[in-house]
């Protein structure tokens, strides 16, 4: 049946286009290539690494892990995710995980921390993790509109909420995921 026909395949070729129109084209797709990586590094997801053992044990020194920078415009934060925060008095992002949302009370007393008055469960932490009160002391914090409380999960290691107090929601730049974590 195909006796006879010859390969149909077409391959893009610029041989007959004029030089100006083939460098508008490259210079377009060029363009557009810029703009879309803009857009997404910005808006969408951003891969970086952990500097530093404030997240220690659930993200180490060097790990890889990406930013979804997309999940806050469709809703707000939620307590015990790891976020990625820009504090402008720091020059490079921090990786904290939220511990109390806007208008919770927070207390860190006996190394423990409680939030509304109640116990926060902290499964992600390494047993017997004493959570040191920092500037706090025993003083209950009030969380303000728009703000989260963050804390490192390494606590011994960690400058947070307990030195620079809650984090502006504009100061949170995206959920961390590990790039292996495969979600």
């Amino acid at each position: 049946m195909n006796q006879g026909k010859t390969d149909e395949r077409r391959q893009f070729s610029f041989s007959g286009v004029p030089r100006r129109v083939r460098a508008l084209v490259l210079g377009c797709i060029l363009l557009w290539s810029v703009l879309f990586y803009f857009v997404m590094t910005q808006y969408v997801f951003q891969v970086s690494h952990v500097l530093g053992e404030s997240m220690v044990p659930s993200l180490s020194d060097g790990e890889q892990c990406f930013i979804q920078r997309w999940i806050y415009i469709l809703r707000s934060p939620n307590r015990g995710e790891v976020v990625a925060i820009y504090l402008p008095r720091y020059d490079d992002l921090s990786v904290k995980r939220i511990i109390a949302l806007p208008y919770e009370r927070v207390q860190i007393k006996d190394g423990q921390v409680f939030v509304n008055d109640d116990l926060l469960q902290e499964d992600y932490l390494t047993n017997g993790t004493h959570t040191y009160n920092g500037p706090l002391s025993d003083q209950t914090f009030r969380v303000e509109h728009d703000c989260y409380f963050v804390l490192g999960d390494n606590r011994e290691n960690s400058i947070d909420s307990r030195w620079f107090g809650a984090v502006h929601k504009d100061c949170i730049t995206g959920r961390i995921k590990p790039a292996d974590s495969g979600t």
